[in-house]
Formats: structure tokens, C-alpha cells, sequence
């Protein structure tokens, strides 16, 4: 029997729950995937098995190889994926907090990249290869241990950190003064916040968050039309096309058109056990 795609997601337990969105398998199946991923914050992944590459939008070359453990930094465009036939990975999604904490550098300087992990994490063992040979609940285990050492030894975050990621969750807001005015700070420590602790500028991750509620609308309601599910923060169709080409690299209709398994299956398994199918919408803890 052909193996087919499998994606899994797990939460973290409560003490991570901070600092990680999931912890998630892909097995790639005798198809392999050639995908897209959605703009979204960090992450950490191992691949166990298989070729993987990883291409930002726009990039001319094919895609990097990215074999053993990477640290993906939080992306404001569309990234291709691909994995060869019965090809694995696990991944760690980081929430702002657990990059603040868990990495400690400034976003700015991976925003839309990819990185070896031990450039920014050095580790005394050999995880990669540990977790190659380990069942989905050993894995779960080791990360656990791992994660939990590493945030014993954390610098305090910034205060700051997830009352503005709940702010850009909640989309209550849409302008930059209204984002500064919700959080009680000026426009300049705002531009000077924001790159630092999520990548970008805060205009930038404004129009990040608009379109990624707009496209989850979307995906949870196929066959409706664009304009009864749009954000309404877009002034019309074609602002909202506009958008949907700056993040995604193509229209929305080239977009829906291709087959999309690794995140149809993904967003399907996310959203069952989370209650979100995009990690970019994952909200912070409870205030």
C-alpha cells in the first residue's frame, strides 16, 4: 500500500505554552511535497529523513538544501517547501516569546531567512540524529527536556512581548497610531519594537496580519466569493488581490488552483487540535 501524507500536530505542555505554538510531525509519503508555506512566525526544523529545500519568495535559485536542524526566522512572504518521497521532519513553532527567550537575537536579523540551528543555538549533543531514531512520544520527550533547559537559562523577555502580539492577533487594530495608542506606547518605540521582537516594521506586520485572517476566512470557506469574507479593512477586491500578490508571490486565484497537500493537510490537522489552522494567528497566553 502507497504511504501517503501524514501531518500531526501536538501542543506544548502548559509551561512552553508561552513560548511554542506545536510541536508537529510531517511523514511526505511516497509523493514527496512541493508547497508553499504561509507567512508565519519562527521555527525550528529538524529534517530526520529524506531532502528538503527552502526558498523564500522571489528567490531565482531552486531552494537551499536544508538538511539536519534549521532555524527558520519569522516571514513576512511565502516560502516553497519541498521534501522527497517518505521524507520526515519535525518542526517547533516559536511564538515571539520563545524567540525572544529561547534565541534571544533581534528578529530583524532572520526575518526571511533560514539558518543553520547551531549558528543560533549551539547544542552539546547530536539532536538531529537522536530524534531521527525516536518514536513521535520519544521525540516529544527529548524536545521537552530540551526546550525546558534552555528556558531555565533564559534572559527575562521583554514585557512587551506578547501584549503586542496579542494586539496584532485580535486585529482590533489597523493603523500604526491606533497600535501604539493600544499599547500605551509612542510610534517611535513601536518602530523600534517591532523589528526587534517580531522582524518587521509595525506597518509591515499590520498588513501581515490583515491578510492572514483574510486568507484563513478563505481556506475555512471554499467556493464564496473573495469579497464576502475580505478583512474589512481592505477597500476592495483589488486592494485585497494586490495584497494576496505581495505575500503569496501570485493571485489569489493561482493560489487556490494548485493542489496545496502539505498545507491543506496541515492546516486541517492544526486547526483539529489547536483551534487555529495558521500559526501566524496563534494568540499569546491569557493576559
Amino acid at each position: 500500500m502507497q504511504q501517503l501524507l501524514s501531518v500531526r500536530f501536538h501542543a506544548p505542555r502548559a509551561a512552553l505554552a508561552g513560548h511554542v505554538t506545536s510541536i508537529y510531525f510531517v511523514d511526505c509519503g511516497a509523493d514527496g511535497v512541493d508547497d508553499w508555506l504561509h507567512p508565519e512566525w519562527a521555527n525550528i526544523r529538524f529534517a530526520l529523513r529524506g531532502d528538503w529545500t527552502w526558498s523564500a519568495q522571489g528567490a531565482a535559485d531552486a531552494g537551499a538544501a536544508m538538511p539536519g536542524a534549521n532555524l527558520f526566522g519569522p516571514t513576512i512572504r511565502a516560502a516553497r517547501i519541498t521534501g522527497s518521497a517518505h521524507g520526515r521532519v519535525l518542526g517547533i513553532g516559536l511564538t515571539p516569546l520563545g524567540w525572544s527567550q529561547f534565541v534571544g537575537t533581534s528578529a530583524k536579523a532572520l526575518a526571511n531567512l533560514a539558518v543553520p540551528l547551531e549558528s543560533a543555538w549551539p547544542t552539546d549533543t547530536d539532536l538531529t540524529d537522536e530524534l531521527a531514531t525516536a518514536s513521535d512520544d520519544e521525540c516529544l520527550a527529548r524536545l521537552d527536556l530540551w526546550l525546558t533547559a534552555r528556558l531555565a537559562t533564559a534572559a527575562p523577555a521583554d514585557p512587551n512581548v506578547e501584549r503586542l502580539q496579542r494586539a496584532l492577533v485580535n486585529g482590533n487594530v489597523s493603523t500604526v497610531p491606533a497600535f501604539a495608542s493600544e499599547l500605551c506606547v509612542s510610534e517611535r518605540t513601536l518602530e523600534r519594537l517591532c523589528p526587534r521582537l517580531f522582524g518587521f516594521p509595525p506597518k509591515q506586520l499590520l498588513r501581515r496580519q490583515r491578510f492572514l485572517r483574510s486568507l484563513d476566512t478563505l481556506q475555512r470557506n471554499p467556493g464564496r466569493s473573495f469579497t464576502s469574507t475580505l478583512d474589512g479593512h481592505y477597500t476592495d477586491q483589488s486592494h485585497f488581490v494586490r495584497e494576496f500578490k505581495a505575500h503569496m508571490g501570485m493571485s489569489p486565484s493561482a493560489y487556490f488552483a494548485l493542489p496545496r497537500p502539505l498545507l491543506m493537510a496541515a492546516g486541517a490537522a492544526r486547526a483539529e487540535m489547536l483551534g487555529d489552522a495558521l500559526q501566524g494567528l496563534h494568540s499569546p497566553r491569557a493576559a
